[in-house]
């Protein structure tokens, strides 16, 4: 790759018009100029296509809409099929980025298949929040999948990845956030890269889809729990089938016990293991011991339907 390199900016839609010609705004004034922008609208009902439709001549602009909603999986698939960058990045419909973004980005990622950066926190007026993801996660490199078993680090919006890693990670399993899908995959083949620097100004506001404040948790009913238990173990099973040779047997060791929780007993074997491996579990998170002693023993218990 080299400096002429063609970098994809992928933007998927729907009923964004509140925010989106900020949006576009910031892509147009990116300091790497060699750049295209792959659009998918899924289908929007308000303003968003009138907005779009501004842009339907500028060479820089590949815009699809949608001829019925697919729902933000498959439209998110559809546009990252069709980017043809060299590297490719992500964009919300709701943030602001930072004019040297790609730039930096690109600069950074090295042989890694992944770089991600930080990002300042805004409210929906787009004023901070006084707040950085750094300062709600560890954020940094790695090349250990564990911490994203029961947590992530890498948001989509902050991500550049190689073309070469859509190879790997798409399809994307189902009920599982892109995000953290690509992350972890990358984080098995190569490694990511983390560049300290707040790159985008990432809005916070209603209809956000992805929650990064953390909010307090009410007590879930029994079904719910047994919902999230079935999802964490299919997420555990997805992570075995995809991380390297060294990590495969703590992949078949937490599966084997974490199934036990349906059982509906507390797990102790389950308990000392995740204690045994607590600091590469929680590698992302700034929880004291005793808080993941606290968290551990909440993993651990049973669950029933």
């Amino acid at each position: 790759m080299t400096q002429e390199s063609l970098i994809s900016i992928v933007l998927c839609t729907y009923n964004g018009e509140a925010f989106l010609q900020e949006q576009i705004g910031s892509l147009l004034q990116q300091s790497w100029k060699n750049i295209e922008i792959v659009v998918s609208d899924d289908h929007s009902t308000d303003g968003t296509r009138s907005i779009l439709s501004k842009y339907e001549n500028d060479p820089r602009f590949r815009i699809t809409y949608q001829q019925k909603n697919l729902g933000a999986v498959a439209n998110f698939e559809y546009a990252a099929g069709q980017a043809n960058g060299d590297c490719i990045a992500f964009s919300d419909q709701d943030d602001v980025w930072l004019p040297g973004k790609i730039e930096k980005l690109y600069g950074a990622i090295g042989d890694s298949l992944l770089v991600y950066s930080d990002s300042e926190l805004v409210n929906e007026q787009g004023a901070s929040l006084h707040k950085k993801i750094s300062g709600l996660r560890k954020l940094g490199n790695t090349n250990d999948t564990r911490g994203f078993v029961f947590s992530n680090v890498v948001w989509g919006h902050a991500m550049l990845v190689k073309r070469e890693l859509l190879q790997h990670v798409l399809p994307i399993p189902q009920q599982i956030p892109h995000d953290i899908w690509f992350a972890a995959k990358a984080t098995a083949l190569s490694g990511i890269v983390y560049l300290d620097e707040v790159l985008t100004r990432y809005r916070q506001h209603s209809k956000t889809v992805t929650t990064t404040i953390a909010q307090k948790t009410t007590t879930r009913p029994h079904e719910k729990r047994f919902i999230d238990f079935e999802e964490k173990l299919n997420w555990i099973n997805i992570l075995k089938h995809n991380c390297g040779d060294a990590e495969r047997p703590f992949y078949e060791k937490l599966y084997d016990l974490f199934s036990l929780k349906a059982n509906g007993k507390f797990v102790m074997p389950l308990f000392l293991f995740l204690l045994k491996h607590q600091a590469a579990l929680f590698q992302f998170t700034n929880k004291s011991l005793l808080s993941r002693v606290v968290e551990i023993r909440k993993l651990s218990r049973g669950e029933q339907r």
